[in-house]
């Protein structure tokens, strides 16, 4: 018996919220029911081929599948990943000519954010949790022209990846979330998997009133290799 990982403990928690016992996965990823068993209790590490019949079967989204791997499987590198963005990442940040901010996935926890982002998102800085800000900040409502399809989706990707987050800090978020009249509702909906792939956000200026057409970019540092992600908005064209 190996020891679980957390792919193998994601792998089983979205096996159960499907409501699939181990022999209907089975069937749907046409692998052995032995096979399911020893890659739940971390025994065995699926190859790739595996890993996307467990995916297609388990109906992961596509956009979701890198970060669940570098979430789920122990990094190559041992070196010690810095906690929080040294002097020279904030610099790296500052320097960017619009919205940006350094985040963790997927507990939405906002590391730094350059002055840009500050503006456009009042509010939402470094210390916050952006699911937090969504539900319980009214400044939310009045900067997403459609708010709630970008709840829809946030929410989406916190469902689908919490497995992979400390149980304390989810269990601390959907308690602080709940407050909201809106949580609820939301948490159980669906999003079309075309809202999910979208980057196009609509927002508008709270100084000017100006509606603005955004692109999301999302980068994983590599070099240096840091445990959060940069989030860069830039003008859609």
């Amino acid at each position: 018996m190996g020891e679980s990982t957390a792919l193998s403990v994601y792998l089983r928690e979205r096996r159960m919220a499907a409501g699939l016992a181990r022999t209907e996965l089975a069937v749907r990823a046409q692998m052995a029911p032995l096979l399911i068993s020893q890659i739940e209790s971390g025994a065995l590490v699926p190859n790739p081929a595996m890993l996307q019949r467990l995916f297609d079967s388990l109906d992961v989204p596509l956009w979701y599948r890198k970060h669940i791997l570098v979430l789920g499987l122990p990094a190559l590198d041992s070196g010690t990943a810095p906690a929080t963005p040294s002097a020279e990442d904030l610099a790296d940040l500052a320097s960017l000519t619009h919205p940006a901010c350094l985040q963790r996935f997927p507990t939405m926890d906002l590391l730094a954010a350059n002055a840009d982002y500050q503006r456009l998102f009042p509010g939402l800085g470094a210390g916050v949790n952006m699911l937090e800000w969504m539900f319980l900040d009214p400044a939310a409502k009045k900067v997403f022209i459609d708010w709630t399809t970008e709840a829809q989706i946030l929410v989406h990707a916190f469902r689908m990846l919490a497995p992979l987050s400390p149980t304390q800090r989810v269990t601390a978020i959907t308690e602080s979330c709940g407050q909201s009249p809106d949580w609820d509702p939301v948490w159980t909906s669906d999003v079309r998997p075309q809202d999910i792939a979208r980057r196009h956000l609509r927002v508008r200026e709270r100084s000017t009133g100006i509606e603005r057409r955004l692109l999301l970019r999302i980068y994983d540092p590599a070099f240096p290799t840091r445990p959060w992600w940069l989030y860069r908005l830039i003008p859609a064209r």
